[in-house]
């Protein structure tokens, strides 16, 4: 579910800014005596909170003079806004005001009421709310005269009244993040052809969408949202002309987007995330020359793009990412010359990216990952100046990676891992501000450039599953940085001194599967790259020598796995020091002499293997549940869960 706090502090002021009268406190002795009594209800059924706003709500006083949260029209002293809830000052919107209590029926007697706003607002409303409960009183009906009825984000429970069908004057009627539930009457929107806002957005409505949706002539705002409404979105929708934001994502809606949503001439957003809405979007999307967002994620939308999304001139977000779209994206894309940010991801899109795209010069994300596109990348990719993101994973790209990236400057996140590129490692990538780097499982081949010392920006660092090869240059270090590097299965060579010596500490460091050589540095566990370190995966190298004692220095350290790599000498009782790990893996070795105690028994191990080596002894009593296979080919050891030590 969305946040509260992004979906309605937008919606916070607009009754009060939307009014068409001032109101002046009436300087009479008394109040009206009705409005007295009703007020004093009110008051009665809040239990605390907000208690120093009412404080000044005393019998017998000038409530159209003192009570705070209270306006008369001066004509006939009569109240007509309530606003007991609001801060003094309209700019503290997000200072939270405590309530807790019931809505009193006798509310229903402020008959020149305009303006009920009991809004409450804290900041962590969706994790533990607070506010009015129990159900709406159906008295509320018979406020006549009102046209800004905001009852959000307290806890009411039960069903609209009926009742509300008598508010003809309405405009803003905002009923969002309460506990709701049942049906939405149909009688209430027949007549309400003033209402300006509907929000029924965070209940439990589990019905479908109200016919009588369609007489809210002036209807500018919607939302829907987060609920469990069923149904289909009504078909003649677009004859709510006045439409500008429409939101009814988290639902359980099904059917078509109708082609008459192409008739809402004022539409600027349209949220249908999270629902079960299939067919394709209708070309008539086109006519929508004012929207500014398209989101409908994670439905079940199928058949190709419209060629007419490419009118779309002031569009600014697309989101259709988790559907079953297929077909190619067509050229006319490179018209959304407003387009920002872009996720077309786990789609079934085929075909090549359109050289139109680079068109899109105020893009900041563009995602398309888990589709299966084709083609080279174009060149006019690198027209995208203001690209901060770029994730093309999981498709099927081929060619070299455009020497025009190296016109990025704002990218801070290229993923284009499991595709089918090939050529060298783009020196251009060198001028980026890259972070996140991920050009792992393609075909890249030759020498990482000397210039990669120059990403002084770059965290995270994916080069595995290519055809890299050489040592790494001694550039390398400057990468101060960098926090996870992971060149697994490449063709890498010679010493991992400097991979240990760099500037700026690891987090997680896999370069298994290449050809490193040379030894483990002994003072690896000394090393400040090292300090942090909570995975270190060396695995299936050639790298021979000895564990180092220091590797017990490594305090941070979780998962340790040295597989394969030629090494000799004995477990170095040091091991025992890692109190953090909770795997190590040094099978296929030739390590040699007993397997230290405090290793076996460190609390929190979970996962322990020294299979094919050359350890002798006894295994040392301990809780783990290891199993045999993982002390097997070491002909010297003995014990549980090994067969027995024979006697001498």
């Amino acid at each position: 579910m969305e946040t509260f706090k992004t979906n309605y502090l937008p919606l916070l002021f607009l009754p009060i800014l939307a009014c068409c009268s001032i109101f002046y406190p009436l300087l009479v002795e008394s109040c009206n005596p009705i409005d007295e009594e009703a007020l004093l209800k009110f008051k009665g059924g809040i239990e605390y909170g907000a208690q120093y706003q009412l404080a000044t709500w005393i019998p017998k006083t000038n409530c159209c003079a003192t009570w705070y949260g209270v306006e008369c029209d001066a004509a006939n002293g009569r109240v007509v806004r309530l606003t007991p809830f609001r801060p003094a000052n309209p700019m503290d919107v997000d200072i939270s005001v405590f309530v807790n209590g019931t809505l009193s029926p006798f509310l229903g007697n402020l008959t020149y009421l305009q303006v009920l706003d009991l809004f409450h607002f804290q900041e962590n409303y969706l994790s533990n709310p607070d506010g009015l409960r129990g159900p709406i009183p159906p008295q509320l009906g018979m406020l006549s005269h009102l046209t800004s009825l905001h009852l959000g984000a307290n806890i009411l429970n039960g069903s609209i009244p009926t009742s509300f069908a008598n508010l003809h004057k309405l405009q803003f009627l905002y009923l969002g993040y309460n506990r709701l539930s049942g049906s939405i009457p149909n009688i209430i929107f027949r007549s309400m052809k003033s209402l300006l806002t509907l929000s029924l957005a965070g209940n439990n409505f589990t019905c479908s969408i109200p016919s009588s949706f369609i007489n809210l002539i002036s209807l500018q705002y919607l939302y829907l949202n987060s609920n469990s409404l069923s149904g289909e979105i009504p078909a003649n929708l677009g004859k709510l002309k006045h439409l500008k934001y429409i939101d009814m994502s988290y639902n359980h809606i099904r059917g078509r987007i109708p082609v008459s949503l192409g008739q809402l001439s004022q539409l600027q957003f349209l949220n249908l995330d999270h629902n079960k809405l299939t067919g394709p979007i209708p070309n008539s999307v086109g006519e929508l020359s004012q929207l500014q967002s398209i989101e409908i994620r994670d439905n079940k939308l199928t058949g190709p793009l419209p060629n007419s999304i490419g009118k779309l001139s002031q569009l600014q977000v697309l989101h259709l990412n988790n559907n079953r779209i297929t077909g190619s994206i067509p050229s006319s894309i490179g018209g959304l010359v407003s387009l920002m940010f872009v996720d077309m991801s786990n789609n079934r899109l085929t075909g090549v990216l359109p050289g139109s795209i680079g068109n899109l010069t105020q893009i900041v994300s563009f995602i398309l990952e888990n589709n299966m596109m084709t083609g080279k990348l174009p060149p006019t990719l690198g027209d995208l100046t203001t690209l901060s993101a770029m994730q093309f994973s999981n498709n099927q790209f081929v060619g070299q990676i455009p020497s025009s990236f190296g016109n990025f400057k704002d990218l801070r996140i290229l993923n284009l891992s499991n595709n089918q590129l090939d050529g060298t490692f783009p020196p251009q990538l060198a001028k980026s501000n890259i972070f996140n780097l991920d050009l792992s499982r393609n075909q890249l081949t030759g020498k990482l450039p000397s210039t990669i010392g120059n990403m002084k920006s770059l965290q995270y660092l994916n080069l595995s599953n290519n055809k890299f090869y050489s040592s790494i240059s001694v550039e390398f270090k400057n990468l101060s940085q960098l926090y996870d590097l992971d060149l697994h299965s490449n063709r890498f060579s010679g010493s991992l001194g400097i991979i240990f010596g760099k500037s700026g500490t690891y987090s997680s460091l896999d370069v298994s599967n290449n050809k490193f050589t040379r030894g483990i540095d002994e003072k690896i566990g000394l090393k400040p790259a090292m300090r942090y370190i909570f995975t270190l995966i060396l695995s299936n190298n050639p790298i021979g020598g000895s564990i180092p004692k220091s590797i017990g220095q490594l305090l941070q350290l979780r998962v340790l796995k040295m597989i394969g790599n030629r090494l000799t000498g004995n477990l170095p009782q040091e091991l025992g020091y890692l109190e953090q790990v909770t795997t190590i893996l040094l099978s296929k070795n030739r390590l040699t002499g007993s397997i230290p105690s405090k290793v076996l028994n460190l609390e929190s191990l979970q996962v322990f293997d020294v299979s094919r080596n050359q350890l002798t002894g006894v295994i040392p009593p301990h809780n783990l549940n290891i199993p045999a296979s993982s002390f097997s080919r070491n002909l010297g050891l003995c014990g549980a869960p090994l067969p027995p030590c024979k006697r001498l």
